[in-house]
């Protein structure tokens, strides 16, 4: 498996979800489970996914308080769906 560097939120958020899965469930999960799941479910709604990137700045900060905020998306018109596959 590759390895991938995470900041440290990202990484606090990841472990967060791990520990809410193993007290709702009872089962450990390691990161690399999680990331899989993750991954699978993102791809089953891929189109979702690539609308998220789909802006010129998925979030944008304010500047006089700095609280940043994800913005309305605009989408741009594509064409048809291509599958991945």
């Amino acid at each position: 498996m590759a390895s991938i560097a995470l900041d440290e939120q990202t990484e606090r958020r990841l472990d967060k979800l791990r520990a809410a899965v193993r007290r709702r469930t009872g089962q450990p999960i390691s990161r690399a489970e999680l990331l899989n799941q993750l991954v699978e479910d993102a791809y089953a709604s891929r189109s979702e996914v690539v609308d998220m990137f789909r802006t010129s700045q998925a979030y944008v900060a304010d500047e006089d308080s700095g609280t940043v905020y994800r913005p309305e998306r605009e989408l741009v018109p594509g064409g048809a769906e291509q599958p991945d596959e």
